[in-house]
């Protein structure tokens, strides 16, 4: 079917994190099939004259806003701002739970609600939001609100679908899908794994207070009683963690995303373990690091309940799960990434589930099809 135009809504920058790495590509990708594509985006410094140029040279007509000012007070504020950026757009895609309330505000009719994870309990789980206070209700109320009235739902992975079926009822799992983070796989391309001295061990992104660094340092260490082992920290911002990681010996530093795909196939392994004490945030998340270092052919190094992981890296043999804090388990998981490593296929094997799970082109093709269906449906008699 024809589509109306799309006004696309992110909190995020485009110049850094998760703007960079993920809505650019997609909007970019959806102007390449053909959908005219606005994006309204939220910055937190002076908008790049490269990426103004790199959005115009794919179609889609941006329209960067200013962040504002830390607080529930400016958040709100921001929430409302979204609304008038909404107002009257035919087709819209609300990415994350402030948005989503932006499209309930302006009362969009046809709408997608891309959860991209659990975001009131995620800030709970790093201090950021107190339970119970007003500003926890109106985000809960949201969240309700999104579940209810969107016309679907996009999910980081079958686990989050679950949850919001849990706590919204039946309703939800029939307009939900799951679109994962996805990988430009021609920018991640597959390489085999670097000689061996030593074993580079690799900590990309942005760290909070959901990731155990302890627990990964524990794990080097483990590693390095067995072989020469070296851990390299890629940090664009500084964080919570920064403190531990020099203690360690481990000097973070930030990269510009096009090293990103070099820095990934000079590595043996990538980590990406989060605490246990993440509780529901886990099962809706799906680091966009994980996609980048399967598509480069490197195995990942996880936490059990991580999003759908446990399975797809059971099922494709390319990753370790660590399934609690123990020696054991530790000792376990050393053994594991020393075979992967050692293996021959494991590149291939990552390849392979990046192909099948993250591929940018598959995630777009699946985004339209959801877009089709929103349509569809606010178009049906009331």
């Amino acid at each position: 079917m024809d589509l109306p135009p799309l006004t696309y809504l992110s909190v995020d920058s485009m110049s850094q994190g998760v703007g960079a790495s993920q809505v650019l590509p997609y909007v970019e990708a959806l102007s390449r099939k053909g959908m005219m594509v606005t994006l309204h985006s939220l910055e937190k410094g002076e908008p790049g004259a490269t990426i103004a140029q790199r959005l115009e040279s794919a179609g889609v007509r941006w329209h960067p806003h200013q962040w504002g000012r830390s607080g529930s007070m400016s958040g709100l504020a921001r929430l409302v701002r979204g609304a008038r950026y909404l107002r009257g757009a035919e087709l819209v895609h609300a990415r994350s739970d402030i948005p989503a309330g932006s499209a309930l505000l302006a009362r969009c009719r046809a709408w997608v609600w891309d959860m991209r994870g659990f975001w009131a309990d995620e800030r709970i789980a790093v201090g950021l939001l107190r339970p119970g206070s007003p500003q926890e209700r109106l985000m809960r109320v949201i969240e309700r609100g999104a579940a209810r009235k969107a016309g679907a739902i996009v999910t980081l992975a079958d686990a989050a679908i679950d949850v919001l079926e849990e706590r919204h009822g039946p309703h939800v799992r029939d307009k939900a899908e799951v679109i994962t983070t996805c990988v430009d796989l021609d920018r991640f391309p597959a390489s085999p794994m670097p000689p061996f001295d030593p074993l580079s061990v690799l900590l990309v992104g942005t760290l909070n207070h959901l990731y155990d660094v302890p627990l990964m340092l524990r794990l080097v260490e483990e590693l390095r009683r067995r072989r020469p082992t070296e851990i390299v920290a890629l940090v664009p911002e500084p964080s919570p963690w920064d403190g531990t990681l020099r203690d360690a010996g481990v000097e973070p530093y930030g990269v510009g995303g096009d090293e990103m795909p070099g820095r990934m196939a000079a590595s043996h392994v990538g980590l990406s373990v989060r605490g246990a004490g993440g509780g529901v945030t886990l099962r809706g998340a799906m680091p966009t690091k994980i996609g980048e270092f399967l598509a480069s052919g490197r195995p990942v190094i996880v936490n059990a309940g991580l999003g759908d992981l446990d399975r797809l890296l059971a099922d494709h043999d390319c990753g370790v799960v660590i399934t609690d804090d123990s020696d054991r388990s530790l000792r376990e998981s050393a053994d594991e990434v020393e075979r992967l490593v050692a293996d021959d296929g494991t590149a291939k094997r990552c390849r392979a589930l990046a192909e099948a799970t993250f591929d940018l082109d598959t995630g777009v093709t699946a985004l339209l099809s959801v877009y089709e269906r929103t349509v569809s449906a606010a178009s049906l008699p009331k």
